[in-house]
């Protein structure tokens, strides 16, 4: 417990130290000044793409949860998962809409395992596709701009990484080395459920038509986020091209998920300001774009909070009876 809140503690001091210094530098009139200025037929615009990627989101993971014999009705995956977005938006931990997710689909008997698959193999989709779409957008950003050499260090990273991950979870060869060495600091449980979970990603690798529909859903899915931010950034007057944002925001997406804030408050902001700042966009502009598409990707998850605040007010129902 002291460990735990020491960690939060640390996570908090990160984001507030990140936000003063941004503030400290840029000035907190200056970015409330330009969000002020924004053009709100944009930013409506970038609200409901925003919206519709987490409708086709859903979509994706139903297709991962029949193919798991899991098949709730379309409406209660669409609650699920907004809920699931709602508690990764408002819990500290940042994981718990994935915890809920899995709980809530894994009711069924003898569906646990299955339920976290689908949960895992979604998000794990979603990054490699949105990994994907940054590292492919490389050739088309240098076409417009000149990049130095610190720009290749961390693309090339990415790409290293792209390919570790497919190998690992799909291909069995590569990946019993590395799990022989972390198998000594498991407990033996968690090294069950661990092996259960990994021969059904590994057999969703295999299913080359549920991959490319999976895939492809995915991309679209990943394409309306990313330019949510660019729709964003119109409604602020940054008038950088497309590519660049495809380039850059899965980049600083990942950043924010690394365990060294709330939330992603603040390095978020940083990133923004240095990736972005490579192609023109001030640090004004870069700090009011992300902080506006972090405000959008709250908005849209509210529904989620709606619903389980009924639900909560809602006589309980057994674990194979509706809950909507």
């Amino acid at each position: 417990m002291v460990r735990r809140l020491g960690i939060r503690f640390l996570k908090i001091a990160g984001s507030a130290g990140l936000v003063w210094w941004l503030l400290s530098r840029i000035g907190l009139d200056r970015i409330t000044g330009l969000i002020r200025t924004a053009d709100l037929l944009w930013l409506a615009g970038s609200f409901l793409l925003f919206l519709a990627s987490h409708v086709l989101g859903a979509m994706q993971w139903r297709m991962l949860l029949n193919a798991e014999d899991i098949r709730p009705p379309g409406r209660r995956i669409l609650d699920c998962y907004f809920t699931g977005l709602f508690f990764n938006n408002f819990l500290i931990g940042g994981a718990g809409g994935d915890v809920y997710r899995m709980l809530d689909m894994g009711r069924q008997p003898r569906k646990g395992t299955s339920a976290v698959s689908s949960v895992v193999l979604d998000r794990m989709v979603g990054f490699l596709v949105m990994s994907g779409l940054s590292v492919a957008a490389i050739p088309f950003a240098c076409l417009r701009h000149p990049f130095g050499r610190a720009f290749w260090l961390p693309f090339a990273a990415m790409v290293l990484g792209w390919c570790f991950l497919c190998f690992f979870f799909f291909n069995k060869r590569f990946a019993k080395p590395l799990t022989r060495l972390i198998r000594p600091f498991l407990p033996a449980k968690l090294q069950v459920k661990m092996r259960e979970v990994y021969r059904k990603i590994h057999a969703f690798g295999r299913n080359r038509r549920l991959l490319l529909s999976v895939a492809a859903v995915s991309v679209l899915v990943q394409s309306a986020r990313i330019l949510t931010h660019y729709g964003v950034g119109r409604s602020l007057g940054v008038t950088v091209p497309p590519v660049f944002y495809f380039l850059f925001i899965p980049i600083i997406a990942i950043l924010a998920t690394l365990p060294l804030t709330i939330g992603g408050i603040g390095l978020r902001e940083q990133s923004g300001v240095v990736l972005l700042g490579l192609v023109g966009v001030t640090a004004v502009q870069a700090v009011a774009v992300e902080f506006m598409a972090y405000l959008v990707a709250i908005g849209t998850s509210l529904p989620g909070g709606v619903s389980f605040m009924l639900k909560r007010g809602s006589p309980r129902v057994g674990p194979n009876q509706e809950t909507i």
